[in-house]
């Protein structure tokens, strides 16, 4: 038996529209590391504390300048577990709502579908909020 996909929210259109529209360079990329925008973007946010806990956390293990984390330093959902020390379900919550959020993205599209457990993370800012994120 096969499920209908979910119907996408107006949030993912605009995420979808906002991201094709930077990689045709319709959008002017800032010249701030991304990490940095990214965190400054988690700050101002309206996620709740647990969150954005989770979220900053996420980012220590990032690279400074492209938000990519490397396979080695995945910290995946045992990791954060440990260093946030928030329950599991704490933890999972958090990033369901970071992905829905567009504040992280699974590292390939194939990943969609596997557990946190397992499945490699990597930063990403919604694209319609970049313009806002750079320093004035």
């Amino acid at each position: 038996m096969t499920t209908a996909p979910s119907r996408p929210t107006p949030l993912m259109l605009a995420n979808r529209a906002a991201d094709k529209a930077l990689a045709e360079r319709v959008v002017e990329l800032p010249d701030e590391p991304f990490r940095l925008l990214w965190e400054r973007g988690i700050r101002r946010s309206s996620l709740i504390a647990h969150h954005r806990l989770v979220a900053l956390t996420l980012a220590t293990h990032a690279t400074y300048d492209t938000g990519s984390i490397p396979g080695s330093r995945q910290p995946l959902l045992d990791g954060l577990v440990a260093e946030t020390r928030l329950s599991q379900g704490q933890v999972a919550v958090a990033l369901t709502a970071l992905l829905e959020r567009g504040w992280i993205r699974r590292a390939s599209a194939r990943d969609k579908f596997r557990a946190y457990e397992v499945c490699p993370m990597r930063l990403a800012i919604p694209a319609l909020l970049l313009p806002s994120l750079r320093r004035k």
